[in-house]
């Protein structure tokens, strides 16, 4: 007979075979047990006078009424009949002890008799007081004499007379225990109704295959009654198919080890097992563990194949490491596989994800040169992102030119893509144009295409185009939701108007009965900012907060830019810091508002200190802290220092920035030259002019000295610079 194992996840550890050393001090540990039982019980072996009183007090308990035949032997001790249930006894009765809760011992007919009468006759029921006197089930002479004790030491203890059961009684006691059925036998052919009442009849059948399965390891874990079957191959590789396309790597790795135990299976299905592993971890999230299991398939006799890599190459490009899917591209093309549309289009989609535009159009034409340039519409989507975030309206025209002459239609997708790229450049005009072009070839519209018409209208500030459009959208079927009314709240941000932002607040709430989000509140405090009104901003971000609503990193963005705007550093450091506490990672953008308040109220330490934090941050997420905004923080500082007319400091730092590859802004070099002009130092002020055309190629601005400056001209460089 062979145990059946349990189900695959729940088997016990396997028992280690015990080594030397720990029998040793098992054995050592026996013997210490050993000697102190034996100083604990060596008072007692002085007393043998102490042992027999307190068997002899025991004796009047033990026993019951004592037979003419065990007289001479002494007392004898009752034995129980076979099968007696602890209820057939009183409840200050004990089967083998008798009353022990009595001082006393009973005097009168004891609980239970034995199941001989000392005359041979064997007795089947048990006789308690006050109840009639039990009859003999068979009758034997009266003259049969007591068997002998079988030793003497058995009559010492008062246990004379006991023998080992017979066949006879035996087959007594089964006859006796039919006589009481607990339950009623089902008749033959018939069904078992469950004991709560519930008809089982109908579940009978399901427990078949539990019947007749030997290994149930085969069946499901969690499976129900109903549920429960064999798992074949074709469903192991369906279930781990299905867990790596959600991501769900324990269950498929789980699949894997009982398929990879057959030893027949690794090399026809090792391939394909190794490819959903990969997959499984690249949709959850986890590259490098993927990246561990195609490192793995290296080594073995099955190589990863193009279905491999371009997995691996997916799980990298969804956190924006082109560096990655650059190297593992390499590696392909060691191994002899070329990387195909999917693989180019993967490596777009990366430095789309990373922001990265001069790395994407490098992927695409290095994508047509390899002959895919007309594969799809997918890779030039992905650049389209990157035109649209930056409303570079002339290239994404070029781009869909190329597409053109390639043969290529641009999708719905890339459609709404357009609009968006004229609504970041402020073109409502192009966007309604592309709108049209979509009707005109049957194509579908969605609410998103109106969103980006009425974007376009928000980014020049104009309420009035954003509500005509709200109004188109509404007659085309399409209601206005929550993203709706942010748009319309933008346009009125744009313009600093938080007056009419609370009346669209207000019909949102009152006549649409949206409930305002987080984007919202944002909104609202955007306009705040653009009118320079930090106690507005401070309050609508603690309403956001009594409604139960969490601010984001936009909220508390839009309150540190109203500071930076009103020159308040205090206050935007004492955001910053809340920012902090409320477990939020500050972004660029919040660095850059940041220590534009710095450089605004003067504190040149305090952001000196901030741009610490910024480097500390920019460690683990190069992507979001470009080179270009890292100068234009760099630069803030030392303008924080010349407000503040510390300009040893000031040259403190430029000489750091220097020497951490940060190269000064024109903006820079003309704030020291103009502090120095202003403290009638013209000397100081040339020679900054000159360093700023020898160490970094810029180009100071004519008559600088002769016009002594002024704010007007920096401001001009500055802008220049951003």
């Amino acid at each position: 007979f062979k145990m059946p194992q349990p189900p695959m996840g729940l088997r016990p550890r396997r028992l280690l075979a015990r080594p030397a050393a720990a029998q040793a001090r098992r054995a050592v540990a026996l013997l210490a047990a050993g000697l102190v039982g034996a100083v604990v019980l060596l008072p007692w072996a002085s007393a043998p006078g102490q042992i027999a009183w307190a068997l002899h007090s025991l004796r009047p308990q033990l026993g019951s009424t004592a037979s003419a035949s065990g007289a001479a032997a002494g007392e004898r001790r009752p034995r129980l009949r076979l099968g007696a249930l602890p209820s057939d006894y009183e409840d200050d009765e004990d089967p083998v002890f008798g009353d022990l809760m009595n001082d006393e011992p009973e005097e009168e007919e004891p609980a239970f008799r034995p199941m001989s009468d000392g005359g041979g006759n064997r007795l089947v029921t048990r006789s308690r007081p006050g109840a009639a006197s039990p009859v003999p089930a068979t009758t034997a002479p009266a003259a049969t004499p007591a068997r002998a004790p079988v030793n003497a030491k058995a009559d010492a203890l008062g246990t004379a007379g006991d023998e080992e059961v017979s066949d006879s009684e035996v087959d007594e006691f089964l006859a006796e225990l039919n006589l009481k059925v607990a339950v009623a036998p089902v008749s033959e052919g018939a069904i078992g109704l469950d004991p709560q009442g519930k008809d089982m009849r109908a579940q009978v059948s399901l427990f078949k295959e539990i019947r007749s399965s030997p290994a149930r390891k085969y069946l499901y874990e969690r499976g129900m009654p109903d549920q429960q079957m064999r798992l074949t191959l074709k469903d192991r590789m369906v279930i781990m198919a299905q867990a790596a396309e959600f991501g769900d790597w324990p269950v498929a790795r789980r699949m894997m080890v009982t398929i990879w135990r057959k030893k027949v299976m690794r090399l026809p299905m090792g391939r394909i097992l190794f490819n959903l592993m990969v997959k499984a971890h690249a949709q959850a999230g986890r590259p490098k563990a993927a990246e561990s299991w195609v490192v793995d398939m290296l080594d073995r006799v099955f190589q990863p194949d193009i279905i491999t890599f371009n997995t691996l190459l997916g799980g990298w490009a969804k956190s924006g490491n082109h560096h990655k899917v650059k190297y593992w591209m390499g590696r392909m093309r060691g191994r002899g596989v070329q990387p195909d549309a999917i693989g180019y289009g993967i490596l777009i989609n990366a430095h789309a994800q990373a922001d990265d535009l001069p790395g994407a159009e490098a992927a695409l034409a290095e994508m047509r040169e390899s002959g895919f340039g007309s594969v799809g519409v997918e890779p030039y989507n992905s650049l389209l992102k990157l035109y649209a975030s930056r409303g570079l309206d002339d290239r994404a025209y070029k781009m869909l030119k190329q597409m053109k002459e390639l043969g290529m239609e641009p999708s719905a997708k890339t459609n709404l893509l357009l609009m968006q790229v004229a609504a970041e450049a402020k073109d409502p005009i192009s966007a309604v144009n592309w709108m049209e072009t979509m009707e005109k070839k049957g194509q579908q519209l969605s609410q998103d295409h109106f969103h980006a018409v009425m974007t376009a209208h928000a980014k020049r500030g104009d309420l009035a185009g954003v509500q005509a459009w709200m109004q188109v959208m509404q007659d085309k079927g399409f209601g206005p939701d929550a993203e709706s009314f942010n748009i319309w709240l933008t346009a009125a941000a744009e313009t600093g108007d938080v007056d009419a932002c609370e009346d669209i607040m207000k019909v949102m709430k009152d006549d649409a009965h949206i409930e305002p989000n987080v984007a919202t509140f944002s909104a609202i405090i955007g306009a705040c900012a653009e009118a320079r009104d930090v106690e507005g901003a401070r309050r609508w971000l603690f309403r956001a907060e009594a409604a139960e609503l969490e601010p984001d990193l936009a909220c508390y963005n839009q309150a540190i830019k109203a500071c930076a705007r009103a020159g308040n550093s205090s206050q935007a450091e004492h955001l910053t810091r809340r920012l902090l506490r409320s477990r939020m990672s500050p972004n660029m953008a919040t660095y850059n508002a940041l220590l534009e308040a710095f450089a605004q109220d003067g504190g040149g330490m305090a952001a000196e200190f901030w741009v610490d934090h910024m480097q500390r941050q920019a460690r683990w997420r190069h992507s979001e802290f470009p080179q270009e905004q890292m100068n234009s923080a760099y630069a803030e500082v030392l303008l924080a220092h010349v407000r503040s007319g510390n300009l040893e400091a000031a040259e403190d730092w430029l000489t750091q920035m220097l020497g951490e590859g940060v190269e000064p802004e024109a903006r820079c070099y003309l704030a020291m030259a103009q502090k120095h002009l202003e403290e009638g130092r013209t000397d100081q002020a040339r020679n900054w002019l000159e360093r700023m055309s020898s160490w970094s190629g810029l180009v100071p601005p004519q008559n600088f000295l002769e016009s002594g400056g002024g704010p007007p001209q920096l401001q001009e460089v500055a802008v220049a610079d951003r």
